[in-house]
């Protein structure tokens, strides 16, 4: 008798049951656009949304007490590094649709080593941080943990960053709450709802890009709100070069190696790598894919080159993006390719300042009322997720605790607990600020504590649907 194949550990799903999405998808992952007009369309429209290098390179400098002269050229290399790292990512790592971005798990805490250690000491754990978790995606460590994380952990992970991506949007419509921002949000949120319900094909399909340049820049314009003057100062060119703090201020050495400083940076990296997981897994569910343990040993792995990259550029060390799971879930455009486009795009915003200025001088709350709409169905993918598996009590327990903890615990430390947090050490402070990592972890311990050491499995207790139970 011949045996039958055995498939191999990266190959085997990390769930034991196949997840359904209700997104209707354009493109899969393998699909091309046969226009290629279409594929620089939709390229440009997640450049649109994923330019999120101003907001982070700017909390950066505030939270490590340096010049805003920096933030310029840290902006540029951002760009540049997303770039690499989608790049990296896409062709070599998991190859999802997933762009790289600057992460906040990792810049809040270089900021801290930064403020401590100094400039040269923060690239140094950057550098040493990228390998450390690029030598964990080659061991496949997390990849051999999978079975602690099954759907209704990973589900709940999932609507937990549908939260923080709501968050996101609430943050950038509020950035500065007047009348004729807000009203402009509205007004975006409006548009790329009717564009999105109300017509077909690219107007249908191309709403975030449509809506956010009709209202962010058409309507801004006459209004004021649309910063012309900035974009018109920035140069059109601009060549990278390694190590670009060198020499500024005073800074004779690129990068130093120091253990604490390391130490100190690489809790981000903690934190960056269990929001990864999941967002492989959400991307994996609203692109139809099946969520195998390749995805996590080759992104991580990816993840980590993309880090050193970012190093050696002078950029904030990236991560996957939830925004741009946002986008294939309202979009249904899912490809590859076009998602590697968009990482040319990057690359080319990060050697004209001009066109990244562009982007963004776009009224933050206009990208941000569009984006409500993206938050929303990442939030409802994880719950899909979550429903995937029998119900049960012991699997109810586990999505209750875990949204809920990853929800209210940030927001509790960042309101009445601020002042005890703040006794903390800087390990502590950036795991209670973290969404994703306290849903990532409280959901692993719940998921052991209750299916494999309290509850026997004979002794489950499935939850009885309305129609089992007419």
């Amino acid at each position: 008798m011949v045996s039958e194949q055995v498939i191999s550990k990266d190959e085997q799903p990390v769930f034991d049951v196949e997840i359904e999405s209700t997104i209707d998808l354009l493109y899969g992952i393998e699909d091309r656009p046969k226009r290629w007009w279409e594929t620089l369309f939709y390229a440009f429209q997640i450049t649109l949304v994923d330019f999120t290098p101003f907001i982070w390179a700017g909390m950066f400098v505030s939270l490590a007490g340096l010049p805003d002269s920096i933030i310029p050229i840290m902006i540029s290399t951002c760009f540049l590094a997303m770039g690499v790292g989608t790049i990296i990512q896409t062709t070599i790592g998991n190859r999802l649709p997933i762009v790289q971005g600057p992460s906040s798990s990792v810049l809040t805490a270089m900021g801290g080593v930064t403020a401590t250690y100094g400039f040269p000491a923060m690239w140094g754990a950057v550098l040493v941080g990228g390998l450390i978790e690029f030598l964990i995606g080659q061991f496949k460590i997390l990849g051999n943990l999978r079975k602690f994380i099954p759907p209704v952990v990973t589900g709940s992970v999932v609507t937990v960053i549908g939260f923080v991506a709501a968050r996101i949007s609430i943050t950038w419509i509020f950035t500065n709450p007047n009348k004729i921002d807000l009203i402009l949000a509205l007004v975006a949120f409006l548009l790329a709802l009717t564009l999105k319900f109300r017509f077909k094909g690219l107007l249908s399909n191309g709403f975030v890009l449509f809506a956010v340049i009709i209202v962010g820049v058409i309507i801004a314009t006459p209004l004021g709100r649309y910063d012309w003057s900035a974009v018109a100062e920035t140069p059109w060119f601009s060549m990278p070069k390694l190590f670009p703090f060198r020499g500024y201020e005073g800074i004779n050495k690129p990068f130093i190696l120091l253990g604490a400083a390391i130490i100190g940076g690489f809790t981000g990296y903690i934190g960056s790598m269990f929001e990864s997981l999941g967002d492989y897994a959400a991307t994996c569910a609203i692109s139809k894919e099946v969520y195998r343990v390749k995805h996590i040993n080759k992104g991580i792995a990816a993840e980590g080159l993309g880090c050193i990259s970012s190093g050696l550029l002078g950029a904030l060390p990236v991560t996957s993006y939830t925004q741009n799971i946002g986008i294939i879930a309202a979009t249904g455009v899912a490809s590859r390719l076009i998602t590697q486009i968009a990482a040319v795009m990057f690359l080319f915003y990060g050697l004209s300042p001009k066109l990244a200025m562009m982007l963004a001088s776009i009224p933050r709350p206009v990208v941000g009322g569009v984006f409500a709409i993206s938050a929303s169905l990442i939030m409802f993918s994880g719950i899909e997720v979550i429903m995937s598996e029998k119900q049960s009590m012991e699997n109810n327990l586990i999505a209750g605790t875990t949204i809920g903890a990853g929800v209210i615990v940030p927001l509790f430390t960042a309101t009445a607990g601020a002042a005890w947090v703040s006794t903390f050490g800087e390990f502590g402070r950036m795991y209670m600020s973290n969404n994703i990592f306290i849903a990532v972890t409280v959901g692993i311990v719940m998921n052991l504590l209750i299916s494999h050491i309290l509850v026997r499995p004979e002794n489950k207790n499935p939850v009885e649907t309305n129609k089992s139970q007419e």
